[in-house]
């Protein structure tokens, strides 16, 4: 879709990248997973796969958005509350892969990591009836394995990397980043980082379009209380989040067309939960920034 500033009769070509994590219980087993979970946790876990979703799929319509976004679905999501994705995939939505059970890719080994993604993309080609090509990692965690998987099974593209904030690129190979072991000489880490390009692969390689992602522009950790989990918060206005996404697009309004491409001068990438922007005292502040956009 496109958005025109209200206040500015300048034309800017904006994509805005609106997508939806269905996280649910997922989130609470995998990245979320702590041994003081409880009932209680969980209970906000099953508000979203039987109540905030609903509530996403009704806004979304209202606002003819139903079949311009994306939900990237954990499977377990899919297989625990399997109503709710059939009635997210009848809206005439994207569905892209999010994990098993929103998993962080510093809890499992490659063999595990493999394993998770090839039972994802069974489970979402049973749901929609082709295989997915869209991916988001849990909590954005990727390392250089992610990367290799997704293209070996031509993924589209990946929405979990930061190298830029409001344009795609394709998804670089980095190799890893070189950690400092203190009980070594300094000799060993005075060195530079390699750092990939970010261009089209001339290496044969399956190409890997990166959509930009970023704590700053998702709903959760500034608006949803998650006890056991640093970083959260939960007691934010929901007017400052909603002022900083504004402040952002009006920049990239006057500035992001330096950056631009001939498809968009900026991309504005807008992530939200039905854990989260479900929920009564938030979703006002969503249905308000759609109509703003």
């Amino acid at each position: 879709m496109q958005a025109e500033c209200v206040t500015d009769p300048r034309k800017r070509n904006i994509k805005i990248a609106l997508s939806v994590d269905f996280d649910a219980v997922s989130h609470w087993m995998g990245t979320g997973c702590h041994h003081d979970n409880n009932m209680a946790d969980y209970s906000s876990a099953i508000f979203s796969g039987q109540v905030g979703v609903y509530r996403l799929l009704d806004l979304l319509k209202s606002h003819g958005l139903s079949d311009k976004v994306t939900w990237l679905i954990p499977s377990h999501t899919t297989e625990t509350f399997p109503e709710a994705a059939k009635a997210v995939f009848e809206s005439g939505a994207g569905i892209g892969l999010h994990g098993y059970a929103h998993e962080g890719i510093y809890q499992m080994t490659e063999e595990q990591e493999r394993e998770v993604l090839e039972k994802c993309i069974a489970v979402a080609t049973t749901l929609t009836g082709r295989k997915p090509r869209g991916y988001r990692a849990p909590l954005y965690t990727v390392r250089e394995s992610t990367v290799k998987m997704l293209r070996e099974h031509e993924f589209l593209y990946d929405s979990s990397l930061m190298h830029h904030d409001s344009q795609p690129y394709f998804t670089p190979a980095d190799p890893p980043i070189k950690t400092i072991d203190w009980t070594q000489p300094a000799s060993t880490w005075l060195e530079p980082s390699p750092i990939a390009s970010q261009a089209y692969p001339t290496d044969g390689k399956h190409p890997l379009v990166e959509i930009p992602s970023g704590w700053y522009n998702e709903d959760m950790m500034p608006l949803q209380y998650l006890p056991h989990m640093a970083n959260s918060c939960g007691y934010i206005s929901m007017r400052v989040v909603e002022q900083m996404w504004k402040e952002k697009i009006l920049w990239l309004w006057d500035h992001g067309r330096k950056e631009g491409s001939e498809s968009a001068d900026f991309v504005f990438p807008l992530l939200i939960h039905p854990d989260t922007s479900g929920l009564a005292h938030i979703i006002g502040m969503i249905d308000r920034f759609l109509s703003w956009l």
